[in-house]
């Protein structure tokens, strides 16, 4: 029920980008990466942004998703 935007497609690239290196993903490393803030990431994925977005990237959720 999204509507994907230029904005969704950077995160969700952002979010491939990092588990391909294999680095943890999570809200805090989200905000301090620059490519979004916080407010707008709740915004475009509303109702549990994290995984959310790594559902639409095609990856696994986090760990520290519920």
């Amino acid at each position: 029920g999204i509507s994907m935007t230029e904005k969704h497609w950077e995160v969700v690239e952002y979010l491939q980008d990092k588990f391909q290196k294999e680095e943890p993903l999570s809200i805090r490393g989200i905000k301090k990466s620059g490519v979004i803030n916080i407010k707008e990431f709740y915004e475009l994925f509303p109702g549990g942004p994290l995984k959310k977005s790594t559902l639409i990237a095609g990856i696994p959720k986090p760990k520290s998703c519920i």
